[in-house]
């Protein structure tokens, strides 16, 4: 793919050339917004925009430290499967010798000494005011992001569903999953097929009955526990990690020209 150009940029940014050039420069800050300034400046880095030297400072300023940021998980079945999740992840990341650091929130939404924030499970509106405020890359893992500029991974759900029809048949089960906060994936769930329910601790008593499809390992012992038919899909797989090391690579070396959402069966 050829390299991009100032008007690759403008138009990805939907602004004039010469506001890119502006922003990229320092100059005429009176003839932009700070949301304009903070659009482009992702994009330039997103894509590695050469020549620049602001874009040079960020290849030349990688730290090897990685933000992994999660919710407060206040139901026990997301913690369980956060927790089995970070195990693989934290193995896979720090073996290659990534500083990883773990956090429930920012305390400064501005990050500078990251090479990218890899957000778990975050709702979008959250995500976005991140990505506002920060020039390092941001992924969004189990979290569906209506933007092409982020990198996203989360589950193959057509994937969970076809082995539940393989193993049921067709609508003769329900998918049953840990609550997520991420909004927009639940609703994309949910389209997908007609008996979803997302579960928390509160609702372990009324577990549903008959044929069950799940991603989660923790709702899996609960249904072997009560002897039910249960389909286990795991989430928690070496293949999504090396999915998201894949993407964290493309992400921080400004790779062009590839696909940004990622679906893992």
């Amino acid at each position: 793919m050829e390299k991009i150009t100032i008007k690759d940029i403008a138009r990805l940014s939907g602004v004039s050339v010469a506001t890119v050039s502006y922003v990229i420069n320092g100059k005429h800050e009176d003839r932009y917004t700070q949301e304009t300034k903070r659009k482009i400046l992702q994009i330039v880095n997103l894509y590695n925009f050469q020549p620049s030297r602001l874009a040079q400072s960020f290849a030349l300023s990688k730290s090897s430290n990685v933000i992994i940021l999660t919710g407060k998980h206040n139901s026990v079945l997301q913690k369980s499967e956060s927790y089995d999740f970070l195990r693989l992840f934290c193995k896979t990341f720090e073996r290659l010798g990534y500083n990883l650091i773990m956090r429930t929130h920012l305390e400064n939404t501005r990050v500078d000494t990251a090479d990218a924030i890899i957000c778990v499970g975050m709702e979008e509106d959250k995500f976005r005011r991140l990505a506002q405020e920060n020039y390092v890359p941001l992924l969004s893992v189990d979290g569906k992001i209506n933007d092409e500029l982020f990198f996203q991974i989360y589950q193959d759900f057509n994937y969970v569903l076809e082995e539940g029809e393989k193993a049921f048949g067709k609508g003769n089960f329900a998918l049953v999953l840990a609550d997520m906060y991420n909004e927009t994936l639940k609703k994309e769930i949910n389209n997908l097929y007609d008996s979803v329910v997302f579960m928390d601790e509160r609702d372990v008593k009324d577990l549903p009955e008959g044929n069950v499809v799940t991603v989660h390992s923790s709702l899996k012992k609960l249904y072997e526990f009560k002897n039910s038919n249960v389909l286990f899909v795991p989430a928690n797989t070496q293949a999504r990690v090396d999915a998201i090391l894949d993407c964290f690579n493309k992400a921080t070396e400004r790779v062009q020209g590839t696909e940004h959402t990622v679906t893992v069966k």
